[in-house]
């Protein structure tokens, strides 16, 4: 999840506001999907101090006696500094093939979920999946990114979802049991 760099409504380079729901939410959510790491992107200090107590609380503080299961997928969740520091860290494994997200098409560079489906069941390279907040990843970020996931679309214009309900969207069409691919 990348906080930084994003856009703002005006085209303007910020960086977005993490939320304790958010946190949560997408932990859950790679651990539901079997993903190894949750990367949340901010050079922002006091954004990155509230994450990590947050996260020490539910690993190792009251929360973790409170309720193990958060715990547990709290414990996969990785603040970085920058999208560059991220892709260092996840290339311990190798260079990852990274993918970005959009809410628009990228004609010409985009993959489908079921190519990145067949890509992962592979297991050969690892992957990240790069999630922007805010209005959307920036053109530096998207520079970085191997390809881009066809948006999501619904059945009428309007596509600004949040992005922890695309992201559930998302990881259930590469990663779930029903999207047709283990049937």
């Amino acid at each position: 999840m990348v906080h930084y760099p994003v856009y703002d409504k005006n085209g303007g380079i910020v960086a977005t506001s993490i939320t304790n729901l958010e946190i949560h939410d997408i932990a859950r959510c790679c651990m539901t999907f079997g993903i190894d790491l949750c990367y949340i992107v901010t050079p922002l200090p006091k954004q990155r101090d509230i994450m990590e107590k947050l996260i020490h609380h539910w690993t190792e503080g009251y929360g973790a006696q409170y309720n193990p299961a958060r715990g547990e997928a709290l414990q996969r969740v990785r603040i970085r500094n920058t999208v560059g520091e991220m892709i260092e860290d996840a290339s311990a494994k190798g260079k990852p093939f990274v993918v970005g997200t959009s809410s628009r098409e990228r004609k010409g560079r985009s993959i489908t979920y079921r190519g990145l489906h067949e890509f992962v069941q592979k297991g050969k390279d690892p992957s990240l999946i790069l999630f922007g907040t805010g209005w959307g990843l920036t053109g530096e970020v998207v520079d970085v990114c191997d390809t881009m996931l066809v948006p999501v679309q619904g059945s009428g214009d309007y596509n600004h979802l949040s992005l922890r309900v695309a992201m559930g969207i998302i990881l259930d069409r590469i990663f779930g049991r029903r999207g047709g691919y283990d049937e």
